[in-house]
């Protein structure tokens, strides 16, 4: 490339890195958290680190599924991951009997639950924070995800204006030279060191972004179950998820599950996801679908199964996660973020010290910020977006209406409406709603104490009650006693199951 060529590149690379540098310093700042998020929030939960080595974490889908049910019988489960990382027990989705999700921590050999933690936390949240600006909107998600074909011309624009690059990935700066120099020779090397992270996070950014714009590949879909009552049969238990598991390891050979979904409609069957003979680690997962009550096979599909870019999924999640290599990667992946994070901020401290010179007036971030031009309106902009949307999805308002409904789910009749989570020694309001339009009266029994009758608001073919109930510690259980005009009544029962926090 000639030298007028060059110094157009030169020029645009410098314009992009001033206007995005801070954002670029955010991505890989909180990209870097983000890979260890889980291990900075249970940083003092120390009954979810273990020492077990794997051979030893004997305990099963099933014994988990037993062990979670024998401490929080109303609990409803989802996804048990057996295995999730080394160096933590076994950890179960799933919900309460009052509709918040929650994890459920379970020792690998004993199957005993010994953490239960919020589903929102440090990790979900810089997540959010990370991708969507805590928006959770797809557009937003494919805005930042687009950020990443600048990254990738940041990368090339660099190469080729640094020449000879490859003779400086050992030239440390020397500060003889002024202070200018100085933060461009440091910037020159964070960069070459950070190449294969931002290369790699650039890629895989690109791979995201095509997700988000609905171009993901696509996997086979298993069969429809036989058709049953509820999602889970009656009388499920853990030998059934122990026959089903027996089923799904014969489905495939060399078949290793590790991850187990449970139906949560009565349309779906139980799914097995694992690792299978003849395929690498970073080629994808297997999956077995198994019906819960007659226990057929209702699909089997490899890797090789997959189309389109569904069969790289896996390998970019791990480059771009840094989980390729366990706790070597995760470590790699944390260092050089923080030397990519060090490469966008010296790039905005190289317009700082070009436009002033090391003895003007006023800090380097002042005049970053008045370098940036119109750009720092929009970052103003950006911030109070992430403001609105933290106080929106976090903020007192933001447990949506969660619905409760009858343990033997007879006839749909009625239903608690939750507002907030039930919590320890916190009255909650709740709201009864009732569903058939023939009901007239109705009664409330909490925790076996006396029947108190309930003044009911009419709102077309439904009506609805507002009762206040004072948690205790054992199943929270709320009997409806509803009355027709005719004088015909039914009982329905609720129970919220006994608080967590």
């Amino acid at each position: 490339m000639n030298r007028k060529s060059r110094n157009a590149l030169f020029k645009i690379h410098t314009w992009l890195g001033l206007h995005l540098s801070l954002f670029f310093t955010f991505m890989f700042l909180t990209g870097t958290a983000l890979t260890i998020g889980i291990e900075l929030e249970s940083i003092t939960r120390q009954s979810i680190w273990t020492t077990v080595p794997s051979v030893d974490r004997t305990a099963g889908f099933g014994d988990i599924y037993e062990g979670i049910k024998e401490a929080r019988p109303d609990a409803k489960i989802g996804l048990i991951a057996v295995d999730p990382k080394p160096w933590f027990v076994n950890r179960t989705y799933g919900s309460t009997a009052w509709g918040e999700s929650v994890s459920f921590w379970t020792d690998p050999v004993t199957s005993e639950l010994v953490e239960e933690t919020r589903a929102v936390g440090f990790r979900n949240i810089l997540r959010d924070l990370h991708d969507s600006f805590l928006t959770t909107n797809r557009l937003v998600f494919v805005a930042v995800s687009a950020m990443s074909l600048v990254l990738l011309l940041q990368i090339i624009s660099g190469l080729i204006t640094y020449r000879r690059f490859w003779k400086g990935f050992f030239r440390w700066p020397a500060r003889s030279n002024g202070q200018r120099s100085w933060i461009g020779g440091l910037h020159r090397l964070s960069a070459l060191w950070a190449l294969p992270l931002s290369l790699l996070i650039a890629i895989t950014g690109i791979y995201f972004m095509l997700g988000g714009l609905g171009f993901k590949g696509s996997s086979p879909s298993p069969q429809p179950p036989a058709a049953r009552e509820a999602a889970l049969p009656a009388g499920f238990d853990r030998h059934v998820i122990d026959t089903a598991e027996e089923h799904a390891r014969n489905a495939l050979p060399g078949f290793e599950p590790t991850v187990m979904s449970l139906p949560g409609r009565k349309n779906k069957g139980i799914n097995f996801i694992g690792h299978q003979d003849g395929f690498s680690k970073f080629s994808g997962l297997s999956t077995v679908t198994i019906d819960p009550v007659t226990f057929e096979v209702l699909g089997a599909f490899s890797p090789a199964d997959d189309k389109g870019l569904k069969r790289v999924k896996i390998l970019m999640n791990k480059l771009h996660f840094g989980t390729w290599g366990g706790v070597f990667s995760l470590g790699l992946w944390v260092v050089l973020g923080l030397v990519g994070t060090g490469v966008a901020l010296t790039g905005a401290l190289i317009f700082a010290s070009r436009i002033a010179p090391d003895n003007a007036s006023g800090g380097a971030f002042r005049r970053i910020w008045r370098g940036l031009g119109l750009a720092r309106w929009a970052y103003l902009v950006l911030l109070l977006l992430i403001g609105a949307s933290a106080y929106l999805h976090y903020g007192p308002g933001s447990y949506g209406r969660v619905a409760v409904h009858p343990v033997d789910q007879q006839g749909n009749v009625a239903r608690l409406v939750l507002t907030r989570p039930l919590r320890r020694d916190t009255p909650l309001e709740i709201e009864l709603d009732i569903r058939d339009p023939e009901i007239a009266t109705a009664e409330l029994q909490i925790n076996q104490g006396d029947f108190t009758p309930l003044a009911l608001n009419g709102n077309g073919d439904k009506s609805r009650a507002t009762f206040t109930l004072n948690p205790d510690d054992t199943g929270n259980e709320i009997l409806a006693r509803l009355q027709n005009a005719d004088g015909t009544e039914q009982i329905v029962t609720f129970r919220l199951g006994q608080p967590i926090w």
